[in-house]
């Protein structure tokens, strides 16, 4: 098993130790807010993330987004939203996914706070994004505040094909400086994913399948099942992140950098079945592990963005 987590690049681990020693001096304020204060609103906003890594994992291609979304959410903790994004890089330029997104934030006393959210996500035929295959999920998330840090874990159902089960734990901390109307926010924190696979199956179709139409100019269709060997519940990354926020009383502004460490590489079998217009039928087996997960490596990217709320 080829292991990453040696590699990370020592200017990234120097960037976080600056960080934590600047926001050490900062003094650390609890973001507790009057909820008699809070109010409904709309939010506005757009972001651009520069490559779609999910769970470490990343198509050959680079996969950047601009999303635009709109949504209400309301006092009581309800909200909901919806995005589109849209893909530009140099070989390909299209709107590649629309997302509609609901949930509930509660809290549970001054330490403990969760969501319950649901996710219905419509991808192109054609996108190569790793989440390409995941048609929705309903999910759980939960924050414990134990003062010098806090605690996070979430677990998700993810709608492919096949549904995936998905858990994932995190710590952090967070830094603030000023008032809940002028507020700047660094929150260093480490997070871990596990799941299972059958999402990557449905990907991996796509892709072997357009490379064997592309090999087969007389084929009339052709149809590809793609088998994760060992599908089972996988360690699949860590990541390492340090997303800086500033918020105001009615607009804001964010940057999350992220480095991604992947584990335990996903081999995959893929069967082909190639009609011919002549009505002949033929069926290709093969190893359709990429090159990239036979020899996982680390990766950084990250999202910037922006919102306004009225």
């Amino acid at each position: 098993m080829y292991h990453t987590l040696l590699r990370i690049p020592s200017r990234f681990i120097l960037l976080l130790i600056i960080l934590s020693c600047a926001t050490s001096l900062v003094v650390a304020q609890d973001k507790k807010t009057d909820s008699s204060k809070q109010e409904s609103y709309f939010k506005l906003s757009a972001s651009y993330l520069s490559n779609s890594v999910y769970n470490g994992r990343k198509d050959s291609l680079l996969t950047p987004y601009i999303t635009p979304s709109f949504g209400y959410y309301d006092k009581s903790g309800f909200y909901v939203s919806g995005s589109l994004s849209y893909l530009s890089n140099v070989t390909e330029s299209r709107i590649d996914l629309f997302s509609l997104d609901a949930g509930y934030d509660f809290d549970l006393g001054s330490k403990f706070s969760g969501s319950v959210y649901a996710n219905k996500s419509f991808y192109n035929q054609a996108s190569t994004a790793i989440k390409s295959d995941i048609k929705g999920s309903l999910g759980l998330s939960m924050s414990y505040d134990l003062d010098f840090v806090q605690l996070t874990g979430g677990s998700d159902i993810l709608f492919a094909d096949k549904a995936d089960f998905a858990l994932n734990f995190g710590i952090a901390h967070a830094f603030y400086l000023g008032d809940p109307d002028n507020l700047f926010t660094i929150t260093p924190s480490a997070t871990t994913n596990m799941s299972t696979l059958h999402f990557y199956e449905g990907y991996t179709d796509r892709k072997v399948g357009k490379k064997v139409n592309q090999a087969n100019p007389n084929a009339a269709s052709v149809t590809s099942t793609t088998t994760v060997n060992n599908n089972k519940f996988t360690l699949l990354d860590f990541e390492l992140s340090v997303p800086l926020t500033y918020d105001a009383k009615k607009f804001g502004l964010f940057l999350t950098p992220t480095f991604a460490l992947p584990q335990n590489p996903v081999y995959t079998t893929t069967t082909s079945v190639v009609k011919l217009r002549s009505g002949a039928q033929s069926s290709l087996t093969q190893d359709s592990t990429p090159p990239s997960e036979k020899r996982i490596e680390n990766t950084f990217y990250l999202e910037l963005g922006l919102y306004i709320k009225f």
